[in-house]
């Protein structure tokens, strides 16, 4: 079943407090959070006490559980009889460790004695003997929510080597790069929330669209994440990786927050669970406004909703979830950089087109059962989205005469119902053989999706709107064998069938294209994985993977593949030793059809093949036991088959974080690194990359929580995206002109809030 995440009291995750030099309160808990192990000492396991792994007996230490194991210390006396569970567990389950559960007890009465305090650090979950690539990782929500953010879509940032930006206001989906990608809006990154998936396929801006600006950060439990293709449930859009987030089952008291920062920046949010029938229902809202920097106000407008009942049902645990968003803005994109210092453009923080909006609702139903060894669920979601946009300002062609020299912009806009269905059964055949079986399909009703040629938001002309019916339905398996000890195998299947349906809803469509088709793709998938010491592990992996086109593409006079394969290898190593754990990683990744973005559509459009590899390291220690650090570095190489360099794929990439976390105090500095990149196929226009120093601290007297973060500390002016093409600005330019376009970073920023928990 999968792991239930269930939030702790506050933002650092803390679990209780024995009181300095006084005696233990006289009720006490240790929060259920999900089946993480963390960085010390033993490992123990039982079948209803699921997970308490890597437990170092001292006062100040990580503890995670699964549910439905969950352990509720009530007095003093208590401590002995869990600390003896334990001992009970580590023997009957046949795990070495030479404590006895005298010493075990001595030791947890000798911790209370000392009186100390105990914090939580999620970053330290023991893979080694269950990983199978050295790319993997885990990390908490109690993690997430000490990090520094400007936008929700960073919470991506904590898997390594990540980086979320933004070209077009906050209310759009960010611009990704993983691994040598520029992902555009996540065309080859895919993320689930409580197994839904949340790219858009055939999308009216581009393929893969991955929009979690209506994600509610304090919701976030758990969020596991992977790279490459070489795991058979990974679906569509997951070629470079995929991250999966598991929302929290429960807050333990209820809270409301309130914050207020610079730029017009205001947010209201507010939580908590109560007892409902058999079960527990978590209620959760969000109220944000943004104006930010630029000459036309952002004029953010946000609001969003989650409401979850989770109850057993028998052996099976039962999860009803609802997300709800609704969401306006103003976007401010990129802007010619020849333009800037002008009467038309000030600074860097002009609006070219003031006139420029957008909008986005999205519904989330979804019902999750969950049991030993199998989970499943359906869903439906409604979703009406809608942009006006400028990307090349004025019409570039000077063979039409009606529009040339007019305004460019468009109207983006795409309105659907998904339908979904997935699920997973596991068989343990005997000690060494594990065979698992899943199935995910999806069917996206999309009533509406175009593009509309518009001049200060009035309809000029049509550059095509459609109807479109896309079905797909795959299969999947694997099986792990185990044939030495400390040799594992992991051997899968997937395979996938679409089905698309593209009707033209005016003539503009028609001319271009419309019918239906289906594709298929079979994709194997390969792990070994070797633990030559309890330390130190070794990884290899190869895998097939795909990304799926836009099937409007598929009808044309020159279709385009609707499954496009993509193969990658990794060699990898993972050394983990108590509150210190190194990952270093080598990987190969080729595409057969890269997707690139075109700034006249201000989407993404097939090309040519590709091919990339390069290296990682990520590192996490632990110091002392109030005190981590993190650090990750990658570096990548990528060409197109012809040796062109690919637009917009950086060369490298790194982060480095330090968190402090106190009972009553925490602090979190984070430098985030986003190297240079190619503009054009030959290298001859390029952009630096962008350098940004964060900063969150929060004071925490009980029942509060102050806090503030400092973003951009330095007020850097590097980029947060630049691109190389051809626009127009008639007021300054004599014809059109190819040249940068670029989006700076926002400014120095400062946002402080407080909240009260009940």
């Amino acid at each position: 079943m999968a792991p239930k995440p269930r939030a702790g009291p506050g933002r650092s995750g803390l679990l209780w407090n024995y009181g300095r030099g006084r005696r233990p309160k006289e009720k006490m808990k240790v929060a259920a959070f999900t089946a993480m192990e963390v960085d010390y000492g033993f490992v123990t396991s039982c079948d209803r006490l699921r997970t308490v792994r890597n437990l170092f007996m001292t006062p100040i230490f990580d503890l995670r559980f699964e549910p439905p194991c969950k352990v509720g210390i009530r007095r003093a006396r208590d401590m002995r009889h869990f600390w003896k569970a334990i001992a009970i567990a580590g023997t009957a389950t046949g795990v070495a460790h030479a404590e006895t559960s005298n010493s075990l007890e001595a030791l947890a009465l000798a911790s209370a004695d000392r009186a100390s305090d105990i914090v939580v650090f999620g970053r330290g979950e023991a893979k080694i003997g269950t990983a199978k690539a050295a790319s993997e990782g885990t990390i908490t929500g109690s993690d997430l929510l000490v990090r520094p953010l400007l936008r929700v879509a960073e919470l991506l940032e904590a898997v390594p080597g990540m980086i979320a930006a933004q070209h077009s206001g906050s209310g759009k989906a960010n611009q990704y790069f993983l691994r040598g990608f520029n992902l555009d809006h996540g065309s080859d990154f895919t993320t689930y929330i409580d197994d839904v998936q949340m790219n858009f396929r055939t999308h009216g801006h581009g393929q893969g669209y991955l929009d979690l600006n209506g994600l509610i950060p304090e919701i976030v439990g758990r969020e596991d994440f992977r790279k490459g293709p070489y795991r058979a449930d990974g679906s569509d859009f997951a070629l470079a990786g995929a991250a999966y987030m598991r929302t929290i089952d429960r807050f333990d008291t209820p809270w409301v927050s309130v914050e207020i920062g610079s730029y017009g920046s205001r947010r209201l949010a507010a939580g908590g669970s109560t007892k409902l029938g058999g079960g527990e229902l978590t209620l959760v809202g969000q109220g944000k406004e943004y104006d930010g920097p630029w000459q036309e106000s952002e004029h953010l407008r946000h609001l969003s909703g989650f409401a979850k009942y989770a109850a057993p049902t028998g052996a099976s645990e039962l999860a009803l979830t609802i997300h709800g968003y609704y969401g306006t803005w103003r976007p401010t994109e990129q802007i010619p950089e020849r333009i800037i210092g002008s009467v038309l453009c000030k600074d860097v923080f002009c609006s070219p087109d003031p006139s420029a909006r957008g909008k986005t609702s999205r519904f989330i139903g979804n019902v999750q059962l969950g049991g030993d060894g199998y989970k499943l669920n359906a869903y439906a979601q409604y979703y009406d989205w809608w942009m006006y946009s400028n990307p090349t300002y004025a019409d570039s062609d000077p063979t039409n005469l009606a529009t040339y020299g007019r305004s460019a912009q468009i109207r983006q806009f795409d309105r659907r119902w998904i339908f979904g269905l997935k699920g997973e059964r596991s068989w343990k055949l005997g000690d060494t053989l594990t065979l698992t079986a899943g199935t995910e399909n999806r069917y996206d009703d999309i009533g509406n999706v175009g593009v509309y040629h518009t001049d200060d938001r009035a309809f000029v002309d049509s550059f095509g709107a459609y109807a479109v019916k896309e079905a797909s339905a795959s299969l999947y398996s694997e099986a792990a064998l185990e044939p030495l000890a400390g040799l594992r195998l992991t051997g899968g299947l997937r395979g996938d069938y679409y089905h698309y349906d593209v009707a033209a809803k005016d003539a503009a469509a028609a001319a271009l294209g419309a019918g239906q088709g289906h594709d298929a793709i079979l994709s194997p998938k390969l792990a070994v994985a070797y633990r030559l010491t309890d330390a130190i592990e070794l990884y290899g992996n190869w895998g097939r993977g795909f990304h799926s086109n836009d099937v409007r593409g598929a009808v044309t006079a020159t279709p385009v593949p609707v499954l496009v394969p993509g193969t990658g290898k990794e060699l990898g190593v993972r050394f983990q030793r108590r509150h210190f754990t190194l990952t270093a990683t080598y990987w190969w990744l080729g595409l057969g059809s890269e997707l690139k973005f075109v700034g006249d559509s201000n989407a993404v459009e097939p090309t040519g093949a590709s091919q990339r590899h390069g290296y990682e390291f990520v590192v996490f220690w632990r110091p002392l036991p109030w005190l981590a650090m993190d650090a990750n570095y990658t570096a990548s190489h990528a060409r197109y088959d012809n040796r062109d360099y690919i637009p917009n794929a950086f060369e490298n990439a790194g982060q480095v974080g330090i968190s402090a976390v106190f009972p009553k105090f925490e602090a979190s500095l984070r430098f985030r690194h986003l190297g240079p990149y190619p503009l054009i196929e030959d290298n001859s226009r390029r952009d630096k990359g962008s350098n940004i120093v964060n900063l969150r601290a929060a004071w925490k007297p009980k029942p509060f929580e102050v806090y503030a973060e400092l973003l951009n500390i330095l007020n850097s002016r590097d980029k947060d995206m630049a691109y190389y093409y051809e626009s127009y600005v008639p007021a300054f330019d004599a014809a059109p002109v190819e040249g940068r376009l670029s989006r700076v970073v926002e400014p120095r920023t400062l946002r402080a809030g407080v909240r009260y928990n009940f």
